[in-house]
């Protein structure tokens, strides 16, 4: 019964910190890409890769998460 409650702290503590970040992007879709990003990377994917994120994240194909990553019209200012 412990692990089940670490996981939901780890669940929102992530949520937290995922809500300071999301005022960086300028739209939802985005956000929720960010967030499905970044779940993954601290999931129980074995391979990080954008296929194994994608496919964790309930995507079709990773596309989504290569063209927020590399695309120079949305990139994310580093100021805060």
């Amino acid at each position: 019964m412990a692990g089940t409650v670490e996981v939901d702290v780890w669940a929102a503590e992530l949520e937290l910190v995922l809500g300071r970040v999301a005022g960086l992007f300028g739209r939802v879709d985005l956000r929720w890409r960010m967030r499905d990003y970044v779940r993954g990377l601290l999931g129980p994917v074995t391979r990080k890769n954008g296929w194994q994120l994608a496919e964790y994240a309930g995507h079709r194909t990773p596309e989504g998460f290569y063209q927020r990553r590399t695309s120079p019209e949305h990139e994310i200012p580093l100021e805060y």
